[in-house]
């Protein structure tokens, strides 16, 4: 008999399914988190954490969490088309985005990479990633980096709408967002456990 191969990354992104796990087994204290899903890949898990939507904007407001094991040299570097290529590419009204098009910003955590789709008077899109090291925040599973991509349409200005992916909400392990506050606890550090309720 021919050795049974294992199923390449392509293979099992296309059959596996997300399943829904509870809001306090969120990566992330997500702003505004309604549902979370998860599934498990090659070396790689994933996360998609949706969002509230108070605006007419067409598709969801969402977090993309990809964690995985990278080797080298490449832990600390986003990569802007492999990313997309494994989530499928970027979310309306971002779809003909191009990696040049991004804004860049810097918060505790290091840089993120944004952009803005304005809606009318007063509602504004984002699109914002990047990349976690260990260094900066525990790692889901044994992955050692997280790409997060966020799609948030809000009506308000872009600071409101970058919120879910800045320090304050990704830095930190859900501790969880489970009451109308969709904050969550933050802990006093990244490393630390989570607070009793």
């Amino acid at each position: 008999m021919p050795p049974q191969l294992p199923p390449m990354l392509g293979e099992v992104e296309e059959t596996t399914q997300f399943v829904t796990v509870p809001l306090g087994q969120a990566w992330v204290n997500a702003p505004g988190a309604v549902i979370v899903t998860e599934r498990g890949l090659v070396n790689s898990l994933e996360q998609r954490i949706g969002l509230v939507n108070r605006t007419a904007v067409r598709g969801d407001n969402m977090l993309t969490l990809r964690a995985r094991v990278v080797q080298g040299q490449q832990e600390g570097r986003f990569r802007f088309d492999e990313f997309l290529r494994r989530i499928g590419g970027l979310p309306d009204p971002f779809s003909t985005l191009k990696s040049g098009d991004l804004l860049t910003g810097e918060d505790e955590l290091g840089p993120y990479f944004w952009a803005e789709n304005r809606v009318g008077g007063n509602t504004i899109c984002v699109l914002g990633l990047r990349r976690l090291g260990t260094g900066m925040r525990q790692m889901p599973g044994d992955t050692n980096v997280m790409d997060v991509m966020l799609r948030n349409c809000v009506a308000g200005d872009a600071e409101q709408a970058l919120e879910p992916i800045m320090a304050a909400s990704i830095g930190y392990i859900s501790g969880v967002a489970t009451t109308q506050d969709s904050r969550g606890i933050e802990m006093l550090s990244p490393l630390a456990g989570p607070t009793p309720q």
